[in-house]
């Protein structure tokens, strides 16, 4: 079965912080579709300004990159060593220069494949049938402890150091490494993007029930963001989530697109009312000549 990209929805709530931090994206160009989205990293000057020159490099770059693109790993591993280096010129243009910096995750859905990049701890899921087919693995401090057996991963949520990035676009001049990933995929996945402040706050059980009701995607997100706000209440994080969910392509069991069969049938409709017409005419100008004789 052919699938493409169908119901999209975000989410973006600033919680109980001062500023927005987060920033994210859709941009495609009607077969070919990114997403990206980032989480400017506190502690650190104009992380909001990390995160906006990221999604600024994802719109500039998907723009300027012929579709489809033939390499979707390269592509991704560029943009996001693009968008470093944009930061990094950014805080060096500032007097005094600064190193603002920022998560971020890409996703890149073309020929029923998503492929994906991150740097850092926002996060890339990949749902299906109310599961969790595939996500991101964050660049983190303990995450890493966790990895090496030296924490468990409820000890990992109340650890002191849990937002301590590995990672990040910004702050040092040699680009980061890029984890990519990709997964083919099937009419229902739901593609999700998502900083901190959702799945620090949402259980992954909980994403999948909302997500997987009969809501609409855009009322499930906004449930989603609204309830890890109330929950995180009164320290909630910036809040950002964009969903995309994958739907049979529009077609007949012949497989001729839905809408140039509908043109057909139109032309078919148009053709046969020119001929009525025709044909009223002959007939009357047949009966008036009989009259008249």
């Amino acid at each position: 079965m052919s699938i493409q990209p169908g119901e999209f929805a975000s989410s973006s709530l600033i919680g109980d912080r001062k500023i927005n931090q987060d920033r994210c994206i859709r941009v495609d160009d009607g077969n070919v579709v990114l997403l990206g989205l980032g989480d400017g990293m506190g502690g650190h000057p104009r992380g909001e300004t990390a995160a906006q020159v990221l999604i600024d490099t994802c719109q500039n770059y998907f723009n300027r990159t012929p579709h489809p693109i033939l390499n979707p790993s390269s592509f991704l591993t560029r943009l996001l060593h693009k968008a470093h280096e944009n930061i990094v010129a950014f805080g060096y243009e500032q007097r005094p220069a600064i190193d603002p910096r920022t998560t971020a995750v890409a996703c890149l859905i073309q020929k029923n494949v998503a492929h994906w990049a991150h740097a850092g701890d926002s996060r890339l899921y990949l749902l299906r049938e109310q599961r969790i087919l595939a996500k991101t693995i964050d660049h983190s401090y303990v995450e890493r402890l966790k990895q090496q057996g030296v924490i468990t991963a409820r000890q990992q949520k109340n650890h002191p150091q849990r937002n301590y990035v590995t990672r990040c676009l910004g702050g040092a001049l040699v680009s980061p490494d890029i984890t990519l990933g990709k997964h083919k995929l099937e009419a229902g996945d739901i593609l999700l993007l998502c900083s901190d402040g959702l799945w620090g706050s949402i259980s992954e059980s909980e994403m999948l029930t909302t997500l997987f009701s009969r809501l609409p995607l855009s009322e499930a997100v906004r449930t989603l963001s609204e309830q890890a706000a109330h929950k995180a209440f009164p320290d909630s994080d910036n809040i950002t989530l964009i969903a995309l969910r994958m739907q049979p392509l529009d077609e007949e069991t012949d497989g001729e697109p839905r809408n140039n069969k509908q043109e057909r049938a139109e032309e078919g409709n148009l053709a046969q009312a020119i001929a009525d017409l025709q044909n009223a005419i002959s007939n009357f100008e047949t009966e008036t000549r009989q009259d008249k004789e």
